[in-house]
């Protein structure tokens, strides 16, 4: 059996004046990355795809250095976009309508559900031709654009629910055979994922 690890970025160090696609991470995100290179699963990692944000690419990097694994960029990885500053209770009513209508962007700037999850979709089918099946991957990316792709993967709507429960730097594998998740979300030790 093999697995896609997906990753969602460590904390983030907020700054209103900056667009969030920007953000670079926060003490508890510098950790949580440190934390993340000590977890017993990248010794079966084949390979590890990244978005290009900051805040994803500073894992990918870390792992790198640490492991010597091929990482790329992949820009279809890139969180939900949206870089204008909201307010965290603007930003939570303005997150349940994007979820809640894929067709509509509930903020001007945003980019529809349905249009980031396309994305994604087409960035993983990519990526997953490159690799056979017995070729663990990690993919470290966001917990918006995650959120859609596993609704998606179980055949569901989206939930806001479920975004709320993807803490910084939680790892879940999927079973690539079945392209279902085989554990949720974990944070540090890592203890309930599949490794080697």
């Amino acid at each position: 059996m093999s697995w896609i690890y997906l990753i969602r970025h460590p904390h983030t160090r907020q700054e209103p004046h900056v667009p969030p696609s920007r953000w670079g991470l926060s003490a508890a995100g510098e950790e949580q990355v440190r934390a993340l290179v000590r977890a017993p699963f990248w010794a079966g990692v084949a390979a590890v795809y990244t978005s290009p944000q900051l805040k994803a690419r500073v894992v990918a990097e870390a792992v790198q250095a640490a492991y010597n694994l091929p990482v790329r960029v992949v820009d279809g990885l890139d969180e939900a976009r949206r870089d204008v500053w909201l307010a965290p209770e603007e930003f939570e009513a303005a997150q349940r309508a994007f979820l809640a209508d894929p067709e509509r962007a509930p903020v001007a700037g945003w980019e529809p559900a349905r249009a980031a999850l396309a994305r994604f979709v087409a960035a993983m089918d990519g990526i997953l031709a490159r690799h056979p099946l017995h070729e663990p991957i990690a993919v470290v990316s966001h917990a918006t654009v995650l959120t859609l792709y596993l609704a998606h993967l179980r055949g569901e709507p989206a939930r806001f629910a479920d975004w709320g429960q993807i803490g910084f730097a939680e790892v879940l594998a999927l079973d690539r055979a079945a392209m279902l998740p085989l554990t949720e979300f974990c944070a540090w030790p890592y203890d309930d994922l599949p490794g080697y």
